[in-house]
């Protein structure tokens, strides 16, 4: 800065507000040394490319029944088993409708057991905090729980889900002004905070087969303008349908594709496909649809050396949790591959 001068005299001056390049020179240095690291996808696909960045919002978006809160979820829950603290804002669904969820991502399972239930809670209470409310709320409330999130809980990324729930009068002025506090509030926290938000089906013959670009999102153009980053998800409606008839599909392509269409913090902007999972509400990275459960006993160390060598560490883990309930479990990954998280690596 200016060490020649007196501060009261830079502040009288008004050069406070100002600042030299070579007093920038040591956090350049800082920042490459130790890279801020943003909450990294559940899918390895996307492992180096792109990362929901903090310091800032993610716009999430897609057509209404394409699985955002769905997918938004997935990503919270690989999050929070990678060690991020998370808060979850889910205004449109239940809070017990949001856990089974979460339970049934975290087991891989269609309907986990009670047991299980009981035993991913123990393992989610000191990492996924859920916001207690269902109703239409304030800009300024919503301000207060992403801080507060933060101050008194020590999250590292918060989920809104969705945009349409804040109200914001109609007006898109008042749009514009809780995003750019809302951007301000997860830059000066050092956040990552996810809206999500609704995009417009376009008309004409390709109708909702079109996937979703910058301006299908409702609202305010200043949407894309204050994020950080701008993710949409779009589900083949056409092959879903002709799987769920019974009909032969072409598996070369996913089930849904992912699409990161900005990103201010990294240089990859792209598109990958995704596959959903047999049983559970989850998207794989291919079609081979197989995705790592969450090990939530913390004896599971003890309990692994004690497994009969013949049978797969994490498929022995799982099927002493649901094997009384449910019969059908997904394919797993040796829990030795990779210690956190749960993003598959084929």
């Amino acid at each position: 800065m200016f060490d020649d001068l007196e501060t009261d005299i830079l502040v009288g001056l008004g050069l406070d507000k100002f600042r030299n390049p070579s007093s920038i020179v040591e956090e350049v240095i800082e920042e490459r040394e130790n890279p801020k690291k943003g909450i990294e996808a559940p899918w390895s696909k996307l492992h180096g490319l792109f990362e929901i960045p903090q310091q800032g919002i993610t716009l999430f978006g897609g057509y209404s029944g394409h699985s955002k809160s769905t997918v938004i979820n997935q990503w919270a829950l690989h999050a929070a088993a990678s060690g991020h603290q998370v808060a979850i804002a889910s205004l449109e669904l239940t809070n017990a409708h949001l856990y089974e969820m979460l339970a049934s991502q975290a087991s891989c399972v269609a309907a986990p057991p009670e047991s299980y239930l009981k035993e991913f809670a123990t393992w989610a209470d000191q990492k996924i905090h859920i916001v207690d409310s269902h109703d239409v709320m304030k800009p300024d409330e919503v301000l207060e729980l992403v801080r507060d999130s933060k101050r008194l809980l020590g999250c590292s990324l918060f989920i809104l889900d969705c945009l349409f729930q804040i109200d914001l009068g109609g007006e898109l002025e008042h749009e514009k002004a809780f995003f750019q506090q809302l951007a301000a509030t997860a830059r000066d926290f050092e956040m990552a905070v996810v809206v999500v938000h609704h995009c417009r089906k376009p008309s004409g013959p390709e109708g909702e087969a079109k996937p979703p670009a910058k301006e299908s999102f409702i609202g305010s153009s200043h949407l894309v303008n204050a994020a950080a980053a701008v993710v949409v998800l779009h589900e083949d409606k056409k092959k879903a349908m002709a799987k769920n008839a019974g009909e032969e599909v072409d598996d070369t392509f996913g089930d849904f594709s992912l699409s990161v269409l900005k990103s201010r913090f990294s240089a990859w902007e792209g598109r990958v496909s995704l596959y959903k999972h047999n049983t559970a509400r989850l998207l794989c990275n291919s079609r081979a649809r197989k995705y790592k459960p969450i090990e939530v006993r913390e004896d599971k160390e003890c309990q692994l050396d004690e497994l009969h060598t013949t049978e797969s560490a994490s498929e022995a883990l799982t099927s002493t949790l649901v094997r009384k309930s449910t019969p059908e479990i997904s394919q797993r990954i040796e829990p030795q591959t990779q210690k956190t998280g749960t993003a598959y690596p084929f």
